[in-house]
């Protein structure tokens, strides 16, 4: 019995090349064929950087370090930076904005409404190395996850989140300290050990 796909393929490293990835084999740059990217010249990988199939990245200066994974479904929106540093992971449909739109009913809202009608609110969200988000969280416009900082799933992260310490909720809360053994890990993979 044969199996068959559809649309599940990576765009080639040619093709990667073509649209300005540098030594995207080499890097191990991954890019789902289904994957819609706006502003592709304003985002800097690192290496083995892997996003999946349906991802949109529909924002600016987006940083993603060594080693990170985006997984299917998600997306990225807004205008201020963005950043994913090293070993750091987002499990499927989780969102991240760094722009966001005034919802107190003083202004209008949405990108067709000209910008002196509206009040789109922007800030950096940024999201240290060894990081893990859960599927179907959100992150919110200023937020900062510490290192090795754990997201469950469904979570509405609004603000910072303290290094090596698994939260969940709405908003997102510390429940537990997480265990550290990735930093040793790191290492050790690196090293080739």
């Amino acid at each position: 019995m044969s199996r068959r796909s559809l649309n599940s393929g990576f765009l080639s490293y040619d093709t990667l090349e073509k649209l300005g990835v540098l030594d995207a084999e080499k890097r191990n740059i991954r890019i789902h064929s289904t994957a819609v990217i706006v502003n592709f010249d304003e985002i800097q990988f690192g290496e083995n950087v892997r996003i999946d199939a349906y991802v949109v990245l529909s924002c600016r200066d987006l940083i993603l370090g060594n080693y990170v994974h985006i997984a299917s479904g998600c997306g990225f929106f807004g205008t201020a930076p963005i950043r994913m540093g090293d070993f750091s992971t987002t499990s499927a449909q989780v969102l991240v904005y760094s722009s966001t739109d005034d919802y107190s009913g003083k202004y209008m809202t949405n990108p067709t409404i000209p910008s002196k009608f509206t009040n789109v609110q922007h800030a950096a969200v940024l999201i240290e190395r060894h990081c893990i988000i859960g599927a179907h969280s959100t992150i919110l416009p200023g937020s900062a996850l510490g290192e090795g900082a754990a997201v469950g799933s469904a979570a509405l992260v609004k603000g910072p989140l303290p290094p090596w310490t698994i939260s969940v909720g709405t908003p997102a809360k510390p429940i537990k300290p997480r265990a550290r053994n990735a930093l040793d890990m790191a290492v050790a993979m690196l090293r080739k050990e």
